[in-house]
């Protein structure tokens, strides 16, 4: 059975008919789904190897799809298409990080699902759910620029991943404000309650147009901190993603809107990720050390977030 069939969302169900009629369209396209999945989980497990590439530092931008980042992009750099090894963050931890060691690289990430990661494959991972803002639900961008810069200065012989949660929703902006505003959606206040921003958009509640934006803007801002990122640090930089996320298309033979990339279903859309790559003539000298991570959080915290990104119902 689905993880989604809980009783809230049958409640929500109830009180909204059409959510039905979603579903029966869903399952009545599983045979297609199943075979499509097939077809784009081979070609994940030829998406590129973002640890064999060359950098010194490799920033993650959660879920932003390769067409959002080349229309908003201003920063400079060479930018390639890319496909992803994962069509959600743990695929993509697996399938690059995942029974390998690299000793000589610390990972400064707000994803709560690098807790899954063994405590010996990074030299440190610095997981910040201390740095949470309980508000909306998420670590704000500008958070994880004031640790990675600090990861910098307290590792300046190691590679770093730098791993914004943000266009992730909940997104950030002044569109999701007003909408955090008028629906009540878990990740605004992390109550059990809420209704996740797809379902919001399911229900009739939110505009495919609105959601649209939401995301743009949350792109915009996350890249804005990105900038401010690349001016104090030094070292050659690709800005990346771990996945994209779909935002109400329908891929034929579908009739249903899809909506993030938690719904059992794989797409071109999900695997095309940005790779912009930034030359820069101060290279770092980087060495493996013995690791020193340190991610004990307690199991409801970790959970705790991540039904606020929208991995739980």
């Amino acid at each position: 059975m689905p993880d989604y069939y809980t009783f809230g969302n049958f409640k929500r169900a109830i009180q909204n008919p059409s959510l039905f009629l979603y579903e029966s369209r869903r399952i009545a396209g599983s045979p297609f789904h199943s075979m499509y999945n097939q077809y784009i989980n081979k070609k994940s497990e030829n998406g590129i190897d973002v640890m064999s590439e060359d950098w010194d530092n490799l920033i993650i931008l959660d879920a932003c799809r390769y067409d959002y980042f080349a229309s908003q992009n201003s920063l400079d750099g060479k930018l390639e298409e890319v496909t992803s090894r994962g069509k959600r963050s743990w695929e993509f931890m697996e399938g690059n990080f995942v029974g390998r060691e690299f000793h000589d690289t610390v990972y400064v990430t707000a994803n709560p699902h690098t807790s899954k990661l063994d405590d010996d494959l990074f030299h440190s991972v610095e997981l910040l759910l201390n740095r949470w803002d309980d508000e909306i639900g998420t670590v704000q961008p500008e958070e994880v620029v004031s640790a990675a810069v600090e990861a910098h200065e307290s590792y300046p012989n190691k590679k770093l991943i730098i791993h914004f949660m943000q266009p992730h929703r909940p997104y950030i902006g002044p569109t999701a404000e007003k909408l955090r505003e008028r629906v009540d959606l878990v990740g605004f206040d992390n109550s059990s309650d809420g209704v996740q921003i797809w379902g919001a958009a399911k229900q009739g509640d939110i505009t495919v147009s609105e959601v649209r934006k939401a995301y743009s803007e949350s792109l915009e801002g996350v890249l804005d901190h990105v900038e401010t990122l690349l001016d104090n640090i030094n070292g050659k930089s690709v800005v990346t993603s771990d996945h994209g996320e779909m935002l109400g298309e329908r891929i034929f033979p579908f009739a249903n809107r899809l909506w993030g990339h938690s719904e059992g279903i794989a797409t071109h859309t999900l695997l095309k990720v940005p790779w912009l790559i930034i030359d820069s003539d101060k290279r770092r000298e980087t060495y493996q050390e013995t690791p020193s991570t340190n991610m004990e959080f307690e199991e409801d915290v970790i959970q705790d977030r991540l039904q606020a990104l929208g991995y739980k119902t």
